[in-house]
């Protein structure tokens, strides 16, 4: 029953969303952006079989700077030039994990249409905003699970493998837990990007790294990618449940109260902020059914409350690096 009254919950605040107009449903029609998920990965494997130096030079060729840098800082196998770069190439095509990898996201991600044609909404809006921006390369690459979506000069890379889906046998082997594999789905590949995009363009620099300011820049985060893609539904986008997304909205004063009344908020304890903010199965000093990060979902109410109350538009708001006077001119008090 009451995972019902949540459901009916979320669903009830989305009826009342859509009633307001959206200041970030904006028209981009007219912008066009150059954008193609470009198959490194095959590329990369393709140096398994065959003659792995001229491959190599083909890559060189093909993804200047990219290359390098998977080489270097992903792989950590040097470069092409290095004597010792072909024996590491050797050990890494040869190792299970990254075998049986690379044939998992060949059978997931045959098709990456959809992920294209997504970012090309993303990337308009993107540049609708930041009229000077540049629209990366984005590419595909396979890497042994330690890299998600990670920004190089004039490159977005995109880890495919942590992509998979949460029923993927290689997860339980890696015996990754089921919280974080919820995460681990092609339709977040969008918002990680963006979210990257976000940390990129607006670095977290606050005069106090406390949680409210971290819940305050997490929630702006948050605006930025319903920004990018304002027709994407909020679950895809927060990664909650409507479940979930029902219960923040019900217990939202409690949770700001309890924030206020148990000294949360201005803690520069680590420890601390990373239950708040940071993936998990729950939101430990919340008890077990509240769901993880609900610190940031309430930064995020606080943005909209401030960008409401204020008329502040997006790129004031993308501009302001004073997290308390976000909270203070919100007049967020929830009821």
């Amino acid at each position: 029953m009451r995972r019902l009254i949540y459901i009916i919950l979320a669903s009830a605040t989305v009826a009342l969303t859509a009633c307001k107009s959206n200041p970030l449903k904006v028209d981009v029609s007219d912008i066009d952006v150059d954008v193609q998920v470009e198959r490194f990965d095959r590329d990369f494997f393709a140096c398994s079989d065959g003659d792995a130096y001229s491959q190599t030079l083909k890559l060189a060729e093909k993804y200047p700077f990219f290359f390098d840098m998977y080489n270097m800082h992903i792989i950590s196998c040097g470069t092409y030039s290095d004597k010792s770069y072909y024996e590491c190439l050797k050990v890494f095509f040869s190792d299970y994990s990254v075998v049986e990898a690379y044939n998992a996201v060949n059978k997931e991600f045959a098709d990456c249409s959809d992920i294209q044609e997504t970012l090309v909404d993303g990337f308009r809006h993107l540049v609708y905003y930041y009229p000077e921006t540049e629209v990366p390369r984005v590419v595909t690459f396979v890497a042994g699970f330690n890299q998600s979506v990670v920004l190089m000069d004039g490159y977005v890379g995109i880890g495919l493998e942590k992509y998979l889906g949460d029923n993927c046998p290689l997860y339980d082997m890696l015996q990754i837990p089921d919280y974080a594999k919820h995460e681990m789905q092609r339709k977040r590949i969008p918002v990680d990007v963006m979210t990257e995009i976000f940390h990129d363009l607006h670095p977290y620099e606050p005069a106090t790294d406390n949680l409210v300011n971290r819940m305050i820049y997490n929630g702006m985060s948050m605006y930025f990618v319903e920004a990018m893609f304002p027709d994407m539904p909020e679950t895809d986008r927060l990664t909650y449940t409507g479940e979930e997304i029902g219960y923040c909205h019900h217990f939202e004063r409690d949770m700001w109260t309890a924030l206020i009344e148990n000294e949360y908020l201005f803690t520069t304890d680590l420890f601390t902020i990373k239950k708040f903010t940071e993936n998990a199965p729950f939101t430990a000093p919340f008890g077990q059914e509240c769901p993880a990060r609900v610190a940031n979902w309430t930064g995020l109410q606080i943005v909209k409350a401030y960008v409401e109350n204020n008329k502040v538009s997006f790129t004031e708001l993308m501009q302001e690096t004073d997290y308390q006077k976000i909270l203070n001119m919100s007049e967020y008090n929830p009821r």
